[in-house]
């Protein structure tokens, strides 16, 4: 499977483009047959049918090593409950974790909470400023130039995990420990190509997921790949069912956590609450704990 249902593997080779120099030729016809694809097999989602930045920050964040599958349902039922920076800077953490089961990363809801808040003083926006942007708690270069580019059609470099396959795959076969200012080099070159910087991300976006499901993973060629640790029987795992036992059945002493979770081993169960406390997602008051409140 190519990730393209109406699409079969066959016609699926008909797309492929052959390795590229970086010529500014070669650019010309690289950006002409990514579009070309997009075209023909864009995706749809809803985050892209928007410019507005509480709906571009918040796909943004759920989508960070979460499967689109996944973040579609995830991104409406936010909609639906908070549907703007204001009211989501208003929700207790207990609510926020209790629907963001499923996405993992805990963290990262945290963080969007916060940042919701840091935009009271904006106006409840996120203004064109990449100074400012990176500010908020949880926003890295990736997702400032995310903003800048699908809210503002800024021509910021945005380079995520997709877009990186495409142009490794592309400008550097069989090539090794490539850099990202490279990749961010030649992002710019393209960038020059086009007057609409969203529609061109995505298009880059959805050819990286085309090679994902037709190749092997071409991101082990990036001088920055590391191996994502197995979730099974990790102490992420055991993060993840706490904040979940805590948010669903509420506060507990430690023995009924132990109890609720006889699968992990107590020492384990204890030095994960112990994290979780000193981050800010646990507090423990009289030997019980919950979910902390700000």
């Amino acid at each position: 499977m190519n990730g393209f249902p109406e699409l079969d593997d066959i016609h699926a080779q008909e797309y492929l483009i052959p390795p590229l120099s970086l010529s500014d030729e070669d650019l010309i016809l690289f950006q002409d047959r990514i579009l070309t694809f997009y075209t023909d097999h864009k995706r749809h989602f809803a985050w892209r049918e928007t410019s507005d930045p509480y709906r571009i920050l918040l796909s943004e964040v759920m989508l960070q090593q979460t499967q689109t599958s996944r973040v579609e349902p995830k991104y409406e039922e936010f909609l639906s409950l908070w549907p703007d920076f204001s009211s989501l800077s208003t929700v207790s953490n207990e609510m926020l974790l209790s629907h963001w089961k499923g996405l993992g990363y805990n963290r990262r809801a945290l963080n969007l909470k916060k940042a919701a808040r840091m935009t009271e003083c904006w106006n409840w926006t996120i203004p064109n400023d990449a100074k400012l942007i990176i500010q908020m708690p949880g926003v890295g270069e990736s997702t400032t130039a995310a903003l800048l580019s699908f809210c503002y059609n800024e021509k910021s470099i945005y380079l995520e995990t997709n877009i990186r396959r495409v142009l490794l795959t592309c400008f550097y076969d069989h090539q090794s420990d490539i850099h990202d200012r490279e990749l961010k080099a030649l992002l710019h070159r393209l960038s020059l190509l086009t007057d609409d910087m969203k529609n061109w991300y995505y298009a880059l976006m959805d050819y990286g997921v085309l090679l994902k499901n037709l190749f092997p993973n071409a991101n082990v060629r990036s001088a920055h790949y590391t191996k994502q640790k197995k979730f099974e029987n990790s102490n992420r795992q055991i993060r993840g069912q706490l904040i979940h036992l805590l948010t669903d059945t509420g506060a507990k002493d430690l023995d009924a956590v132990y109890r609720l979770l006889p699968h992990f081993e107590e020492e384990r169960i204890y030095a994960c609450l112990l994290q979780l406390s000193a981050e800010g997602f646990v507090q423990e008051c009289e030997s019980v704990y919950k979910i902390r409140e700000d």
